[in-house]
């Protein structure tokens, strides 16, 4: 019984969009502890007015 084998090759521009994907990807999913550590964001300062805060809305005759 042959064995066949199916190879695909990929263009150097596109291997070099997917490595850029694969990168912010990885990036994005450490973003928050990254930025906190490296920019040294704390609490304190995020009580200052830089995060953001929940908004609440009241409905007054009833929300729909």
């Amino acid at each position: 019984m042959k064995t066949i084998k199916h190879e695909i090759k990929l263009e150097k521009s596109v291997k070099i969009i997917l490595a850029v994907f694969a990168i912010g990807i990885f990036l994005n999913a450490f973003s928050s502890p990254i930025s906190k550590e490296l920019l040294g964001t704390s609490e304190a300062e995020a009580s200052l007015g830089r995060a953001h805060l929940p908004i609440h809305i009241v409905c007054l005759k009833g929300c729909k």
